[in-house]
């Protein structure tokens, strides 16, 4: 049982450090990084991160490997920015309560198994310290967040498939809103629980609620024409 909790601890470990520094690895190459769905993702881990308190509750004695105390570490840090991510990403009540489920489970890790005790005081002080910051962005985040919302109303290819275009109307409620047009390179590549794939290009803004009527072709692949107006791709 040992060695199952272990494994569980490794796998909760990889999951609330992916969507972070999958972030910022990828923004470094001018990437973006995006969860297949936030919801599940982040029930997921509340779900592990239950199991593994219960699990390790009833039928560990406090002993782990080496390297597991080690994740302790960093587990409960880690974990704070995760819930920062996915409720700026998926702004859903549930997204923010099986956050912090995680986060108070990974805590209870690194103050069982976090070592020597002055590591462990530095590391709930850094995760305190983050706490007070982390937790009003995401409810700031979370009260505000569903105000606005992006409708794709229109796709074109480009005549070699190799990039797209979407006419994306952003409704802002009382702020107004606007209609945006992002150029895609169809460079993406899913792993299952993420995918990566390059940033669009963001090539028109105009006002809002203009998307539906909007004359939007392709002259060649290096060039779309918005309402007669010619846009170089980069």
């Amino acid at each position: 049982m040992r060695k199952f909790i272990s494994v569980l601890m490794w796998i909760l470990f990889a999951l609330v450090h992916i969507y972070p520094l999958g972030f910022i690895i990828s923004a470094c190459f001018e990437y973006s990084f995006r969860l297949m769905n936030v919801s599940v993702f982040a029930i997921l881990t509340a779900v592990l991160s239950i199991a593994i308190v219960l699990l390790d509750s009833k039928y560990n004695n406090g002993t782990l490997c080496k390297i597991n105390k080690i994740l302790s570490i960093f587990i409960t840090p880690f974990s704070l920015f995760t819930v920062a991510f996915c409720v700026f990403a998926y702004s859903k009540i549930w997204v923010f309560v099986s956050g912090f489920v995680c986060v108070g489970c990974c805590c209870y890790i690194t103050i069982k198994y976090c070592k020597p005790f002055a590591l462990k005081l530095t590391t709930l002080i850094i995760s305190a310290l983050l706490l007070l910051p982390i937790g009003f962005a995401s409810f700031i985040a979370l009260i505000f967040g569903n105000f606005g919302q992006n409708t794709v109303v229109q796709t074109v290819e480009s005549p070699s498939g190799k990039y797209y275009a979407q006419v994306i109307d952003s409704d802002q409620g009382a702020l107004g809103g606007n209609t945006f047009v992002d150029v895609y390179e169809k460079s993406e590549f899913n792993l299952i629980v993420f995918r990566v794939e390059k940033k669009p290009q963001r090539v028109y803004s105009g006002q809002w609620g203009v998307g539906e009527n909007m004359q939007i072709y392709w002259k060649d692949n290096g060039c779309i024409i918005i309402n007669s107006v010619e846009y170089e791709i980069e």
